[in-house]
């Protein structure tokens, strides 16, 4: 029994023993490549690449690369890509890749290459509370950086970044060249454009160009400014019952221009939909003001609703004249960057003609 007992150990010690060579031997034959960590900045993507396999970016996607400057972005760099998501596009009415295809090509190349600058950028390389501070991009002109910090310096600091009007919402993507900040709306810049040629180009502010020019606002909007503007769209005016017929009957001799139509501009100032929100968190600024010019009323651009509203006062009575509310789809449209100042669509009027009547 003794003898039967000593047998079956040593054959399980052999069993052992050839298992243990087995394993061995399967695992010299691995490469160690395999078997070793990673660094970390190997499994970081290019730029290029990182935007291909990221379904929320595949319309900037398909800009870049029909632009021809994915390849740029798989270079060494290093980049900041500002990425709009597809969501920003949709707004603009992008909503299929095709779309874009439709767009004219050096256009696009301009308009994509304003989201890209050719140095690595973070959150803790921008100045705490820092406004319209410039950066330039690969377009060869620069866009605008502004930060506003709560509880700034604080490890808990919580902070609203914004590039030339669009807000990032995440924030420090690592890159294998670079870094990517994630946006909520498509910069829009027009080089060699002023507000005034912007809007002489847009068949939708008919109405509102047609006053401009009747009431000799129009020709200084091609001066150097700068100027900020909240126009109306024709829908604005039709909605009150100011079609161009109207507006082509009126005279200026009865009527404050600078009142009727001038309200809508910020002279000698230039301000992103925004700025509001970034001078509300660095000096507790809640609205701006600007002064038709000969005239007794006030308008404000107050920060008090989800995207702020618009009003115009009269000085004599204290009373509002008319209030607009900024919808989200003003906001997506407006941030026009031109030559001499921003454009901005409203979709609302602060004035019709009956009170715009001069005693």
């Amino acid at each position: 029994m003794i003898i039967t007992m000593n047998k079956s150990i040593n054959q399980m010690k052999h069993t052992g023993l050839v298992f243990c060579l087995l394993l061995c031997t399967l695992l010299s034959a691995c490469k160690y490549d395999d078997l070793s960590v990673k660094k970390p900045n190997e499994t970081f993507r290019l730029g290029g690449d990182f935007l291909k396999n990221n379904y929320d970016f595949s319309l900037f996607y398909t800009a870049l690369q029909y632009s021809g400057l994915v390849d740029k972005l798989n270079e060494a760099g290093p980049y900041t890509i500002i990425a709009p998501n597809n969501k920003a596009f949709n707004e603009i009415g992008i909503q299929l890749p095709g779309d874009i295809y439709k767009l004219n090509r050096d256009s696009l190349k301009q308009a994509m290459a304003y989201h890209i600058i050719p140095r690595k950028l973070t959150l803790a390389s921008f100045p705490v509370n820092g406004v319209d501070v410039r950066y330039e991009t690969l377009a060869g002109i620069s866009l605008y950086e502004s930060i506003g910090s709560f509880f700034p310096g604080n490890a808990a600091a919580i902070n609203q970044l914004y590039f030339s009007g669009s807000l990032v919402y995440r924030k420090d993507v690592v890159l294998a060249n670079g870094t990517l900040q994630a946006v909520d709306k498509v910069m829009k810049q027009y080089p060699g454009k002023t507000v005034q040629s912007w809007l002489a180009s847009r068949p939708n502010f008919s109405i509102y160009v047609s006053g401009l020019k009747k009431f000799g606002l129009w020709d200084e909007l091609a001066g150097a400014g700068p100027f900020t503007i909240f126009a109306p769209d024709n829908q604005a005016f039709i909605n009150v019952g100011m079609t161009q017929e109207i507006v082509d009957q009126l005279n200026p001799a009865d009527y404050s221009g600078p009142r009727l139509f001038g309200a809508y501009i910020y002279y000698d100032k230039s301000y992103f939909m925004s700025d509001r929100v970034i001078f509300g968190i660095i000096n507790a600024e809640g609205s701006y003001k600007s002064t038709p010019r000969d005239d007794d009323s006030s308008m404000n651009w107050f920060a008090g609703s989800t995207y702020g509203n618009l009003q115009l006062l009269s000085k004599i009575t204290n009373k509002w004249y008319y209030m607009v509310t900024l919808t989200a789809n003003d906001v997506a449209l407006s941030d026009n960057l031109c030559n001499n100042g921003l454009v901005h669509k409203i979709s609302g009027v602060l004035m019709k003609p009956e009170n715009a009547r001069k005693n």
